[in-house]
């Protein structure tokens, strides 16, 4: 579920909270005597409707339709229907039912945009005025005391309650951004330390493998080099690896959009090798690609890393298959091969079969090997996958 769509469903389900409480108020004896079978006919009408519109917008909120602006539709809409309440109701600045003014306020500020924020909390203001400037000639027998009568006795009170509205609104806004940006800044940070801890994992390791070759090579290349040129060959197929995979993270960092996101980075690093070493490609992608945690798209690379480098060394294939796939909640890699296969016993695994388990297992997935002799091998990695 997106952030944003999220942020919609809780925001109507808190106020959905509010509604027992509206229909109440309604049926409460001393809330009949004090509205009037008028009054009282024409708020179960409104609240009727103001049902109905919630229910509309929670439909709306779930189904998250063309990206709705929510924070700057729905806010006037429901000032309007807050002040309705308050006219029909014949009450003041002073009533409970003004507390509502805060729900369209805190969507304003839900769009970290300040003069939006203060537009609505002036709308709010408007709508406070106008419920307040209600019927004068109600039934004494009806109201107990006017909204204008409660001005009139208290105007500091009732005009700071107005005033306080547009100040919250106001503040409500400014927090919202601090929160954002200090999100941002927690996110950037995050980023920076899993950046630096993949190039301590992948690239770093092939630099000191590359160092620890040309050493070697140095010493013997007098006394053999036959054994030289090997330990050359090494090495430039050391260099290769640490160049892919500083392309794919390249690749990932200069590209947000869905469209060269994580596939199109793990589809050139496939390519790459499968180019470099004669492979047929067949890469599959299944579903629609989402963005995914950081945390699943690094295994995921990992694993795959781990399977094509086996691939090269052991399998003595000439096809590869790659298939990415995007199911309600899970995303799943599946890497196979046309080479020799193996018979897999306990006694036989290798640590690279076993840290693909493992992986997997940490993040709540799987990691399957199922290979024979002659047969190839298939490498099917399955993780819970929640998009960003």
């Amino acid at each position: 579920m997106s952030t944003r769509r999220a942020q919609h469903l809780v925001f109507m389900a808190h106020v959905w909270a509010c509604v027992p409480f509206l229909v109440l108020w309604i049926f409460d004896l001393r809330a009949q005597r004090v509205l009037g079978p008028e009054a009282r006919s024409a708020l179960i009408g409104v609240i009727c409707v103001t049902i109905v519109y919630l229910a509309a917008r929670t439909v709306v909120a779930y189904r998250d339709w063309g990206r709705l602006s929510w924070q700057y539709i729905f806010p006037p809409i429901d000032v309007g229907l807050i002040a309705l309440i308050l006219f029909l109701s014949h009450r003041g600045p002073t009533s409970n039912v003004t507390l509502l003014f805060f729900l369209p306020m805190i969507q304003a500020s839900g769009s970290l945009n300040v003069r939006w924020a203060a537009c609505v909390g002036l709308m709010v203001v408007l709508g406070t005025a106008i419920s307040t400037i209600g019927p004068v000639d109600v039934p004494a027998e009806h109201v107990l005391r006017s909204a204008r009568e409660l001005i009139r006795e208290d105007p500091l009170n009732s005009f700071f309650r107005i005033y306080f509205l547009v100040v919250l609104a106001s503040l409500m806004t400014y927090q919202a951004q601090i929160a954002a940006g200090l999100r941002e800044r927690l996110g950037v940070a995050a980023d920076r330390n899993r950046i630096a801890l993949e190039m301590h994992d992948g690239v770093q390791g092939h630099l000191v493998s590359l160092a620890w070759q040309l050493d070697l090579m140095a010493r013997i290349a007098e006394q053999d080099g036959p054994r030289a040129v090997e330990i050359a060959t090494e090495s430039r197929e050391t260099v290769r690896q640490a160049a892919d995979e500083l392309r794919f993270l390249v690749q990932r960092l200069r590209s947000p959009s869905l469209e060269n996101g994580f596939v199109s980075a793990l589809r050139q690093f496939t390519h790459n090798i499968c180019e470099r070493y004669a492979l047929a490609l067949d890469f599959q992608i299944v579903g629609t690609e989402v963005a995914l945690d950081p945390e699943i798209e690094n295994a995921l690379f990992r694993i795959a890393q781990e399977t094509l480098t086996n691939v090269v060394k052991h399998a003595q294939a000439t096809a590869l298959t790659v298939r990415m796939a995007y199911d309600p909640g899970k995303v799943s890699l599946v890497i196979a091969d046309n080479g020799v296969g193996f018979r897999e016993s306990p006694e036989a695994a290798g640590v690279g079969l076993v840290s693909m388990r493992e992986r997997a297992a940490k993040l709540g997935g799987s990691a399957q090997v199922l290979s024979e002799p002659s047969k190839g091998a298939t490498v099917a990695v399955h993780l819970p996958a929640t998009p960003i």
